[in-house]
């Protein structure tokens, strides 16, 4: 900041547009906002709600530092990108003399960019599958899927867990008194078999909270899920705009071992509808500046 100071501030001057990658890298240059001029255009990719994030997490200053840089680009930005439009909602309601657009750009993995209705095919009589995909995260809520599994067990489920912690994992269901191979996989796989994995399975678990963080988000994993035609299990629905959008899902609630071995066309056509909303755009044009 100070060696380089002079180089910074006329970089910002000389800069038609400036795009932010989240509010994330707009502290580092808090100091330096005022040298952007009137007419350049500026853009925030929110990439999330950070403060809100951090202060969840008890990381209180770094909360309010984020809350002072969020605050403050939103007082020069021109265009702000969300993952969602219950993002864009949130935004709107935080900060409602802002008054200019919002893009929505969800965030698609890329080994989805071909809709494929072969996912899902039914595939006959068998065992209705339940996955987990994830790591052992306190937000995944893996005690409260472990309970559910010990709950809602069958000869006619099988649950197969795909994480980076399969010691852990096992470990943790060992704990509950669930033995690995009764009816119980855990995995690790690479990212090209997810979809082996995917393809088969009925149901799969993203027990997130319900709160802010949740609500505006759009989950990789979700979004993966749907495109198979999986159902996802929730222990809140309200996750980014997939409820509004019409999403199946099972509570977890409701969960019991007499799930039917289906999948949801529903959903393997919502994610269709999504990712026409996106194939098409072409960012550098959403991100430049309007004449």
């Amino acid at each position: 900041m100070f060696k380089h100071f002079f180089l910074i501030s006329r970089l910002l001057r000389q800069a038609d547009i400036l795009y932010f990658h989240s509010v994330i890298n707009v502290l580092p240059l808090l100091p330096f906002l005022c040298f952007i001029r009137k007419q350049s255009q500026v853009v925030l990719d929110a990439h999330g709600v950070v403060p809100e994030e951090l202060l969840h997490t008890g990381k209180t200053m770094k909360g309010k530092l984020y809350q002072l840089a969020e605050r403050s680009i939103f007082g020069r930005v021109n265009k702000v990108i969300t993952v969602s439009d219950a993002m864009a909602v949130h935004f709107s309601r935080k900060y409602p003399r802002w008054d200019k657009s919002y893009l929505k750009y969800p965030i698609l993995p890329s080994h989805i960019s071909v809709a494929d209705l072969s996912n899902i095919r039914e595939l006959g009589d068998e065992q209705t599958h339940v996955l987990y995909s994830g790591n052992l995260q306190a937000w995944q809520n893996i005690d409260l899927m472990i309970r559910l599994i010990k709950n809602n067990r069958s000869a006619g489920i099988q649950y197969t867990i795909m994480t980076g912690q399969p010691v852990e994992m096992t470990a943790r269901l060992a704990a509950e008194g669930i033995r690995v191979g009764d009816g119980i996989a855990v995995l690790t796989v690479s990212p090209n078999e997810l979809q082996r994995y995917y393809r088969k399975a009925h149901y799969g678990f993203i027990l997130r909270d319900d709160m802010l963080i949740n609500r505006v988000a759009c989950p990789t994993k979700l979004v993966e899920y749907l495109y198979y035609g999986i159902i996802p299990i929730v222990k809140s629905s309200k996750i980014g705009d997939f409820k509004e959008m019409g999403y199946e899902y099972v509570s977890c609630e409701n969960l019991s071992d007499g799930l039917p071995a289906r999948k949801s066309h529903i959903n393997a056509e919502l994610v269709s509808r999504y990712m026409a909303e996106t194939t098409g755009l072409d960012f550098k044009k959403l991100i430049g500046r309007e004449r």
